[in-house]
């Protein structure tokens, strides 16, 4: 499929141009670019929980972001971003995905060739959120292991009901953590999330201020 004008290629890409300025409270309280984000997930309450709060803050420029559940591996949550994306006429899709047990290089593969960015975290999506918390994030076998790490750092965590104004003063962090990593589905721990917060951020164009 070929590319469409304003989006980049490749899973985890960043916003071409964006500088790697992640201090969200510098960035303009504006809503002037009304672009249109999609954001498709397997994980049906956590990703969905943080996505629908994150949508809501005030940095976030684009005029429309819709997270959505989806079930299947990655390689068909990428399939189904793009799907959805062509028959509503978002300007950019995303596929937010765990490593976990899965062998993502068809995942990787398929963003690629049908312009969907995807967002892994390796091995799952609670490093993203341990991130908001702590400097430090040891790598895991697995899901679980990581959701038990993340219940030492916030008693209250309960993956089934996220509070998002747990994290919320977080975000930031997070960014600049998360992109010191490195990649997944190499680095273990590691999210490309990062990538989504920004251009969740990102002015049309992809030049952000």
């Amino acid at each position: 499929m070929p590319g469409r004008p304003g989006r980049n290629r490749g899973h985890g890409q960043g916003v071409r141009g964006f500088r790697r300025d992640t201090d969200l409270r510098r960035w303009p309280n504006t809503r002037e670019q009304r672009r249109s984000i999609l954001i498709v997930t397997n994980g049906n309450r956590t990703e969905v929980d943080y996505f629908e709060a994150l949508r809501q803050e005030n940095w976030v420029t684009a005029g429309k972001v819709k997270p959505k559940f989806e079930h299947g591996d990655p390689a068909t949550i990428v399939l189904r971003a793009a799907t959805i994306r062509d028959e509503s006429d978002y300007d950019e899709a995303w596929a937010v995905c765990d490593v976990d047990e899965f062998d993502v290089k068809s995942a990787i593969a398929s963003a690629t060739a049908n312009d969907v960015r995807l967002a892994l975290s390796a091995p799952c999506f609670e490093v993203w959120l341990i991130l908001h918390l702590s400097e430090r994030c040891p790598g895991f076998n697995d899901a679980a292991q990581a959701g038990s790490h993340l219940k030492k750092l916030l008693r209250t965590w309960d993956k089934k009901s996220l509070r998002f104004e747990d994290f919320r003063a977080g975000v930031e962090g997070a960014v600049t953590r998360a992109g010191r990593l490195g990649d997944p589905p190499d680095a273990n721990p590691s999210s490309a999330v990062w990538r989504l917060v920004k251009s969740l951020r990102a002015l049309r164009g992809g030049r952000g201020r």
